[in-house]
């Protein structure tokens, strides 16, 4: 994907808020408990994080694929996520019974 291609990458507002939701939920979640430490796990700057759940800033396709996989998460599953209609806690429930039971 070439560069002028990704920056006019737009994600509808169904999307970024579900994106929105998701970050708000891990950041709920008793194993991040905050921004920074969300931003430390995924490598993106804890005030960008915010500026995506707050809907101030779009993310790039890199950096969203830079989250989806800091978060343990696959592109394709966080694409279904955001256009789906998914809990976002449930999601993430979800997503970590899925890891445990891969590990056993």
């Amino acid at each position: 994907m070439s560069e002028k291609t990704e920056e006019n990458l737009l994600f509808d507002s169904k999307v970024h808020k579900r994106i929105g939701e998701l970050i708000e939920a891990l950041l709920k979640d008793e194993s991040i408990g905050s921004s920074r430490q969300l931003g430390r796990i995924t490598g993106i700057a804890f005030n960008t994080l915010v500026n995506w759940s707050e809907g101030k800033a779009d993310p790039r396709l890199e950096k969203l694929m830079q989250f989806a996989y800091g978060i343990g998460w696959s592109m394709t599953e966080l694409m279904r996520y955001a256009e789906g209609d998914e809990d976002p806690h449930e999601a993430i429930a979800r997503k970590k019974a899925q890891q445990q039971e891969k590990a056993k």
